[in-house]
């Protein structure tokens, strides 16, 4: 995340594991259960169950075997997102409502808006993973709907085509209600659906040499960010390499009410401090699984001037390229001070300058006793520039004494999965502690 000096990473944690029910094996478990038997064949041929001596079958019928419902509303809903991921593929229009309840209209509404704010973005896939039942319905919600209806939680999973990011996961919970007999979604709000760009209003898109701009904003700002993540993604591989996906996913929301609903925000606190956030989805114990974005604050971009942007880009650019190959969480102040330390490296802007807000703390014997945590890049709790002044500080510090090409290491090395606590020894002769006191030694030294 980066205002004019950086803001907090903002993960979206989208790792759960849905385990997609097999509906084939249940349906069979489910008639087993309900004592559908093979009867042996008269002369016990192979291939009957209870082979062996002959018997006289019985003339009794056998009882008709009955499902679960459960069973069947789960066939249901297979077939549902089956139908809805192929109609959003072949943009086929009338298919995709054909899947939604019409009886509910407002819903009906908002999924052929969807659709067609959908019609520019380039996918290269869409489809639904089942990842258990969602919440129970109310008493009012059930009478309004019918007594079978049902919350699904699922898994939207996309990728755009042309980015050579991972796929983006986005949990929904459907709601299934039972129209004769067939079964419709009617509302995606009975559980916290993650909402996306398309959610918002039409989307527009611009390609750049490096950069792939999705918006609800006017297409004019879309191209401006486009050129100039181009020039921020040349400035990270200067420092970090080209081992990541050369094309950067850029959504710009119209508003900063938009931006907060992309960041499942309540509301909009603290967001006058960030101008922009890195958001995505981070592997575990496998590289190459991020399928980052950056997400613009147009109300906060729009107070920045060429350099400002250049700064937030570099530095949010910074996160994408380095996840790209991260399998363990970082420490925020190496994460946020590394993203920092190429966002103004080579900018002409002096050390007091990009540190000032924390030396000013420091000159005020209120100066940080340890290393930026995670709370202290909350916007939501205050102010939050003296930590990424504070971060970058740590970055320069290890780059200026021990070489750049040390900090390059140490971080590779940290997010690949070595502890901190064995990486900063090995790479700069140092404990944790004892960096620490480098630092705050380096924060007074700078400030007298």
């Amino acid at each position: 995340m980066a205002g004019v000096q950086g803001e907090p990473r903002a993960r979206a944690d989208e790792r759960w594991g849905p385990v997609r029910t097999s509906l084939v094996g249940v349906l069979m478990l489910a008639l087993v259960g309900a004592g559908l038997w093979l009867v042996g064949s008269r002369d016990g041929s192979p291939g009957t169950a209870g082979a062996g001596p002959s018997v006289t079958p019985s003339l009794t019928a056998a009882p008709t075997p009955t499902v679960d419902p459960s069973v069947l509303r789960l066939q249901a809903l297979d077939q549902l997102m089956a139908a809805r991921s192929d109609a959003m593929m072949r943009r086929d229009r009338t298919a995709w409502l054909a899947t939604v309840d019409a009886e509910s209209a407002e819903f009906a509404q908002r999924q052929a808006a969807v659709f067609d704010n959908l019609d520019a973005v380039p996918l290269a896939e869409w489809r639904y993973e089942y990842a258990g039942d969602g919440p129970s319905l109310s008493a009012e919600r059930l009478a309004e709907l019918g007594p079978d209806a049902w919350v699904a939680r699922a898994v939207l999973v996309y990728r755009l085509e042309g980015a050579e990011t991972g796929e983006v996961r986005r949990e929904q919970y459907l709601t299934l209600v039972r129209r004769g007999e067939q079964w419709l979604i009617a509302g995606d709000t009975d559980g916290g659906s993650a909402p996306d760009l398309w959610d918002l209003g039409p989307v527009q898109v611009v390609r750049g040499e490096r950069s792939l701009v999705l918006g609800t904003a006017p297409a004019h700002e879309l191209e401006r960010h486009a050129e100039e993540t181009d020039q921020a993604a040349s400035r990270v591989d200067a420092v970090w390499g080209s081992d990541w996906p050369r094309t950067v996913v850029v959504m710009v929301p119209q508003s900063q009410a938009e931006m907060a609903k992309l960041l499942l925000r309540p509301d909009e606190t603290g967001l006058d401090q960030i101008a922009a956030v890195t958001t995505g989805e981070v592997g575990v114990d496998t590289a190459g699984t991020s399928a980052d974005r950056v997400v613009i604050n147009p109300a906060g971009f729009a107070q920045l001037g060429p350099l400002g942007r250049q700064v937030v880009l570099t530095h949010e650019i910074t996160h994408v390229a380095t996840r790209a190959t991260t399998t363990q969480d970082v420490p925020i102040w190496l994460s946020e001070g590394f993203a920092d330390y190429i966002a103004y490296k080579q900018t002409g802007v002096s050390r007091p300058v990009i540190a000032q807000d924390v030396l000013d703390r420091v000159r005020a014997d209120q100066g940080p006793t340890q290393l930026p945590t995670g709370p202290d890049f909350d916007p939501g709790r205050g102010d939050i520039a003296p930590a990424y002044a504070g971060a970058w500080l740590a970055a320069e510090l290890i780059a200026r004494r021990w070489g750049e090409g040390t900090l390059v290491g140490l971080y590779r090395a940290v997010s690949s999965g070595t502890p901190t606590s064995e990486a900063l020894p090995a790479a700069i002769g140092l404990s944790e502690e004892q960096f620490t006191g480098e630092w705050l030694a380096y924060l007074e030294e700078l400030a007298s």
